[in-house]
């Protein structure tokens, strides 16, 4: 295996390939295809069946976690339980370090029924590694990672993502738009409450 460095603006690509005398460059159109293939929802696995909903709120919790990147990216994580939000902020946030606040059942059950209903239980585990049938492997660098974990006393599920185009061209497999609609609502959350 060689990589293959490109670097595109501010993002680098490194596409590791299974090389054979017979292709000794790896294209351009085969790191799209590979993209394309791993975006959305998994067409590779069975669909698992969707999870029971919490009927008690006790020990459910979401965590949305924004890694931030090289620029001026926003780095912190927020836990939210069934009484309250946890905010800790480490760059390029209205507030640093730790912040809490109040929840409602009501905001909770808004997330969860969004996570629910977005299926987001379906999606792949991780969007970040690329890795395509042929045994091509896609790897980004130097960009915001994010990702959303719902633990339940029954089950925990975590979706990480590092979507990241150049010119409109996905460098990374997309996860779902539902997974962005929920991170919007996280993201309006902790806005509403000024640490973002």
């Amino acid at each position: 295996m060689r990589p293959v460095p490109t670097t595109i603006g501010a993002v680098s690509l490194i596409i590791v390939a299974n090389l054979t005398p017979q292709s000794p460059v790896v294209h351009r159109d085969t790191s799209d295809a590979c993209v394309a293939s791993l975006s959305g929802f998994s067409k590779d696995t069975p669909t698992p069946a969707k999870p029971q909903y919490p009927t008690d709120m006790t020990g459910v919790t979401l965590e949305y976690f924004a890694s931030g990147c090289y620029g001026n990216c926003p780095a912190f994580t927020l836990t939210i339980n069934k009484e309250t939000a946890v905010f800790e902020g480490r760059a390029y946030v209205r507030a640093k370090g730790k912040r809490t606040a109040k929840l409602s059942s009501q905001q909770l059950e808004t997330l969860l029924h969004t996570w629910y209903d977005g299926s987001l239980y379906a999606m792949r585990d991780d969007y970040c590694s690329a890795r395509c049938p042929d045994g091509t492997e896609i790897i980004v660098t130097d960009i915001a990672e994010s990702s959303i974990t719902l633990t339940t006393p029954a089950f925990k599920k975590r979706v990480y993502e590092c979507f990241s185009t150049v010119n409109g061209q996905p460098q990374t497999p997309k996860p779902p738009e539902q997974y962005f609609q929920l991170s919007r609502q996280l993201w309006a959350f902790a806005k509403a409450h000024h640490w973002l």
